[in-house]
């Protein structure tokens, strides 16, 4: 029971944490369309809000820079909404915008909410555009699961 209680708690705290996605070099065809398509696989429980991604971008003197960001294709059994929030920025270390990591900004939430009730899959698309004309494509899947029991204390033998 301990083990499902544990399992239950880390994936809670996993639904909050933003996503991040390693650095590729674009490919000759992502060029010259201009377009990065990205996908993102994710669990989600059924009614519950889930962080998906902050969003922000930063110039080196640490101001926000012109873009655009919106949902282009909304989930069939939920909601994904882009949220104004304050937040500090995540920048690795050796990124030179690094130092703005210690002052928090305005920024947007990209949040999933499932129905409540449904389990099943579910997808929507979110697409970024830069200052410089470069789009960005994310399907996110979902997998949404009923939201699990937890039981605190032993088992009652006559429950």
């Amino acid at each position: 029971m301990k083990k499902l209680l544990l399992t239950t708690i880390a994936l809670g705290l996993l639904t909050s944490v933003a996503f991040t996605a390693e650095y590729k070099p674009w490919t000759e065809e992502e060029q010259a369309s201009g377009i990065r398509k990205l996908e993102v696989v994710r669990y989600a429980f059924a009614g519950q809000k889930m962080r998906l991604r902050q969003i922000y971008a930063l110039d080196l003197d640490c101001t926000s820079t012109e873009w655009s960001f919106e949902i282009i294709k909304q989930p069939e059994h939920g909601t994904a909404e882009i949220v104004p929030q304050s937040f500090y920025p995540t920048y690795p270390k050796d990124n030179p915008r690094f130092r703005c990591n210690e002052q928090k900004i305005e920024g947007h939430v990209l949040i999933y909410t499932p129905n409540k009730g449904y389990k099943g899959p579910d997808s929507f698309v979110y697409q970024e555009i830069n200052s410089y004309g470069l789009a960005w494509e994310t399907t996110y899947n979902l997998n949404v699961r009923s939201v699990p029991a937890t039981t605190i204390g032993p088992k009652r033998r006559d429950a």
